[in-house]
Parts: structure tokens; sequence; C-alpha cells
């Protein structure tokens, strides 16, 4: 099974960014990016899900979260603590997704 960081590590050499990009792009510093691609600390779901969302992967692929009550689990953290930086159409994918269990593209 691959892991996140193997997932995070390819498709960041698919889009041709390296650390310092994805940190930029992420939120946080590149010494921090390292140790997570490392496997030195353990990010917060609030951090994977910034790597997922600057390398365009979905969250559940790259942790391998399928079932909705993990799914939801994942979400609850994420709004919590970056629910402020959400945009409106990403808040009403949230809500769909709590709502009915799975995403949809209405």
């Amino acid at each position: 099974m691959t892991t996140w960081v193997e997932k995070v590590k390819k498709a960041m050499t698919e889009k041709g960014m390296n650390q310092k990009e994805l940190a930029k792009y992420s939120g946080i510093t590149e010494p921090s990016v390292s140790r997570y691609l490392k496997g030195e600390r353990t990010p917060r779901i609030d951090i994977i899900t910034n790597f997922a969302k600057v390398l365009d992967l979905d969250i559940n692929e790259l942790l391998d979260t399928h079932s909705v009550h993990s799914a939801y689990e994942d979400i609850s953290i994420a709004i919590a603590r970056r629910g402020n930086e959400l945009n409106e159409e990403e808040k009403n994918k949230l809500i769909l997704l709590l709502k009915n269990g799975k995403e949809t593209d209405a």
C-alpha cells in the first residue's frame, strides 16, 4: 500500500514542484515540509489537507479513508482548524458530504 507521503512526493514530481514551493503554497515552513516528508514528524490533518489542495489530490484517496465515519472526522477537524479559510463552494461541498455521506458533482 502506498503511503500518503509517497503519494505527495509522486504528485510533487508530476507537477514539477519542490518542497520550497509546497511549503509556500501550503502556508508552512520548508523545514516542516521536509520533516513531514521524511517521516520525522506527523502533520495535523489540516496540513495534509493543505497538501492535497495544493497538489490537486483527493484527501480520501491520499489518506485511504473511504468510510463516511473517517471522512466525517477528518472534515470536522479541518473545519475546526481552518473553517474560516474555506470559500463558499468548499463549505457547500463539505455540507453535502456530511449530509449525504458522499461527494456529488451537483
